[in-house]
């Protein structure tokens, strides 16, 4: 029996003949990218989508896979950012990959939906984003509290705030903007490794 370890592109490589050692790629790699996927779109369900959608991907497109030195680590999340990407834009992840290759749909279990909000450090975000709040103006956090947290349509907001539409508008659009710039760093410390 041959003991030693094989590299991750040779397991790329060998899958094109044999499609066994693909899972031995899927297994060195999948919880990594399951939790790249969790603190990014911080939702169980689009996670688990999206890690079985690079995988699917991965495997369909094995034969494509070339050796050029970092190995097969970069070329997955290569595919995982071009996957997020999409999701981020259309709000769904599209399944064509898992289609192609037949792949049922599985439902995300109460024990893996837990594992996966454990991926996403809730309580860490969660401080996270009360401490940007705090540096928000008083006006984007108040037309943010009404919007994004209380859910309330823009002219509401309008009227609450004692402005115009396209003023609650920009508050809620530079809030947003302030927030994502605040909590960044936050994110690449909760992302060490990935």
């Amino acid at each position: 029996m041959d003991t030693t370890l094989r590299s991750d592109g040779d397991l790329v490589l060998q899958s094109r003949e044999d499609p066994e050692a693909f899972a031995e790629f899927y297994d060195r790699h999948a919880e990594d990218l399951l939790r790249y996927f969790a603190r990014r779109t911080l939702d169980p369900d689009a996670a688990a989508e999206l890690t079985a959608e690079t995988f699917a991907e991965a495997f369909a497109s094995r034969h494509r896979y070339r050796e050029r030195g970092p190995g097969a680590g970069p070329w997955l999340y290569g595919i995982a950012r071009h996957e997020l990407s999409r999701f981020f834009r259309s709000g769904a992840v599209e399944g064509r990959a898992r289609k192609r290759l037949g792949i049922p749909d599985r439902d995300v279990s109460d024990a893996d939906y837990e594992r996966i909000e454990e991926l996403i450090d809730f309580e860490r975000v969660g401080r996270a984003i009360a401490e940007a709040m705090n540096e928000l103006s008083a006006e984007q956090r108040e037309a943010m509290t009404l919007r994004v947290i209380e859910g309330r349509p823009y002219d509401e907001v309008a009227r609450l705030l004692a402005c115009t539409e396209e003023t609650a508008r920009a508050r809620v659009s530079r809030g947003l903007k302030r927030l994502a710039r605040l909590i960044e760093p936050t994110r690449a410390e909760m992302e060490i490794g990935r």
